[in-house]
């Protein structure tokens, strides 16, 4: 199995979850000076926060999560996020709403991350997952499976 194919096996899983509630709230665009956050970590964002929002509402302890996922690889990457950056990250964490439209993009850029990397988002993921207290038992059954997949290669 390569790292292809265990990338499409977490669309597929991402895509089949329920879509968001449609919304009146208007897309919002990356705050420009969060420039360095986007580069390094928007496309784990997007899966992450659509996985924290198929039940309807993504709760600050999911968002922390996130946070904390995006702080870290932009630390690994040798990039500090600042106090500001990371309160801005917050904010826009509270308020973003992604679509699976969006989905597709982030994908494409997961294809060209390392096996580190989807380790780390497929963490972040069962993360999320927890984060609510709400476990859903197919949910976690796939991520485990997943994470023992990304584990042999």
């Amino acid at each position: 199995m390569t790292l292809g194919v265990l990338v499409g096996r977490f669309a597929a899983f991402m895509n089949d979850q329920p879509a968001p509630p449609e919304t009146a709230y208007p897309e919002r665009p990356f705050p420009s000076e969060l420039k360095r956050v986007r580069e390094a970590s928007g496309h784990h964002i997007v899966p992450l926060m659509l996985l924290s929002r198929c039940d309807g509402q993504s709760v600050p302890e999911e968002q922390e999560v996130i946070l904390l996922h995006c702080a870290a690889r932009a630390k690994l990457s040798g990039l500090e996020l600042s106090s500001a950056e990371q309160a801005a990250l917050s904010d826009y964490l509270r308020e973003f709403r992604p679509t699976h439209a969006q989905l597709r993009p982030a994908l494409k850029r997961l294809e060209h991350d390392s096996k580190h990397d989807i380790v780390a988002l497929v963490a972040a993921a069962q993360e999320v997952v927890d984060a609510d207290g709400v476990r859903r038992p197919r949910e976690i059954q796939f991520l485990e499976q997943l994470m023992r997949d990304l584990a042999e290669l």
